[in-house]
């Protein structure tokens, strides 16, 4: 992959990370323990088809309820 097309994927999915941190800190600040970019964006072995993979580890059973519901929500 060209390195500009690279650098918009880039900055594109860190866009989307931070917007998901910003909900987390906002929404369910003591419901979430952490937030962990995994897989191919994490070991920069990415390219334009690539997912990305956010492991979100709950803090508190309300989380983990929460969580648990939105898996549900989306099946």
């Amino acid at each position: 992959m060209e390195d500009l097309k690279r650098q918009q994927l880039l900055e594109k999915n860190e866009n989307i990370i931070r917007m998901v941190i910003e909900r987390a800190q906002r929404d369910f600040s003591e419901d979430i323990a952490i937030i962990e970019v995994t897989d191919s964006f994490r070991t920069g072995d990415y390219h334009e088809k690539s997912d990305l993979d956010l492991i979100i580890i709950n803090n508190t059973d309300r989380g983990h309820t929460r969580s648990c519901g939105a898996t549900t929500a989306t099946r």
